[in-house]
């Protein structure tokens, strides 16, 4: 006879090793699972590690309840870890992420189980990983409130279902509104697909060096004006023009970076004036200021109608977490540089993707 156990804790090689320690030699891991809650798009929530262990009447060794000590913080990882760590985990070809809950299917979580396997000693049939059940999420709540108590035998769960890798992501990012060239390009995974978006140059902010923001209404003065202070500008160092009356272009006087906010008006003919005065400004680099529920068509034409003397670089993008669609603004191949006040990044693409693909595919 054996009395099985519920055990819970922050880290799996510590449960492991309180197994080996106050449980015996005979004691078997039954299954393992790791809950995963909260974050934000798929990213930075809390795990915690659940495992069923069989312990044999007959072994002497007392059983008792574990204290368990917090888990040691992780050292901080950048979006960029995160995401490489995930895809690596997934391999080229892999699931998406999964949604916040419990998960025990991901080959990351297999191979961490292999490792629990060789701690223990345990050979392939003793260590059993179930397949999800509908009734997995608020069973786990309940097993947490009945830790170390015992638990009766789970029912040998259906066979999955049959999954195609990537299919569900790729049809999901395709509503986005991510361009099928990034899709097609590589394998699907989402850390895959955010790696292959266009890098945007670095930021001119070296000695003397002159941004330039192009854009109708306000929009150009309200990214310059935020530059400014990211950048720590100091007065007069950021200059507001309008491309339909006359347009000098700064002095390269050695001082600190400049921005221009390039003021455009509204009227067709008034790109064409825009366009000359770039080109006299001399930028070292040009970012487009664009609404991201814009038709992706209209602000291909219009930047190439602004930048047809000087090419646009870049886009400053604004109204992306408004739109249903935030992938489309890829669509005229030029790199984002700016989104809604902050610079763009891989983690500023995973929030405006992820929190759709989470609700998607959960």
């Amino acid at each position: 006879m054996t009395t099985r156990l519920l055990l819970e804790g922050p880290d799996l090689d510590e449960l492991v090793t309180q197994v080996r320690e106050h449980l015996g030699p005979g004691a078997r891991i039954v299954s393992a699972e790791r809950i995963r809650s909260g974050g934000f798009a798929g990213f930075f929530a809390k795990e915690r590690y659940e495992m069923t262990v069989d312990v044999p009447d007959e072994d002497d060794r007392p059983v008792r309840a574990f204290a368990h000590r917090p888990a040691a913080p992780a050292p901080a990882r950048g979006i960029e870890d995160l995401l490489d760590a995930a895809d690596a985990a997934d391999g080229p070809d892999g699931p998406p992420a999964p949604a916040p809950g419990v998960s025990t299917t991901s080959r990351e979580f297999a191979a961490v189980l292999d490792q629990v396997r060789s701690l223990v000693g345990a050979p392939d049939p003793d260590l059993v990983v179930p397949a999800p059940r509908p009734a997995d999420a608020a069973l786990a709540g309940a097993a947490a409130a009945l830790a170390l108590a015992p638990a009766v035998p789970a029912p040998e769960p259906p066979p999955a279902p049959p999954y195609a890798p990537g299919v569900g992501l790729r049809a999901e990012l395709v509503r986005l509104g991510v361009p099928v060239r990034l899709l097609d390009a590589g394998p699907m995974t989402l850390g895959a697909v955010l790696g292959r978006l266009p890098a945007p140059p670095p930021p001119p902010r070296g000695v003397g060096q002159v941004l330039v923001v192009v854009g109708e209404g306000d929009g150009p003065r309200a990214v310059a004006r935020t530059l400014a202070v990211r950048w720590g500008l100091p007065d007069g160092r950021v200059h507001e023009l309008d491309a339909s009356g006359a347009v000098t272009a700064p002095a390269r006087d050695g001082g600190t970076a400049q921005v221009v906010a390039l003021r455009v008006g509204t009227e067709h003919h008034d790109r064409a004036r825009a366009a000359h005065a770039l080109a006299g400004l001399g930028a070292d680099q040009v970012w487009a200021v664009t609404d991201a529920r814009t038709k992706s068509a209209d602000v291909a034409a219009w930047v190439a109608a602004v930048g047809a003397e000087r090419p646009v670089d870049a886009l400053a993008v604004h109204g992306l977490l408004d739109t249903a669609a935030p992938g489309t603004v890829l669509e005229p191949g030029l790199p984002v540089a700016w989104v809604d006040g902050v610079p763009a990044s891989r983690l500023v693409w995973a929030a405006a993707l992820g929190q759709e693909l989470d609700a998607a595919l959960a």
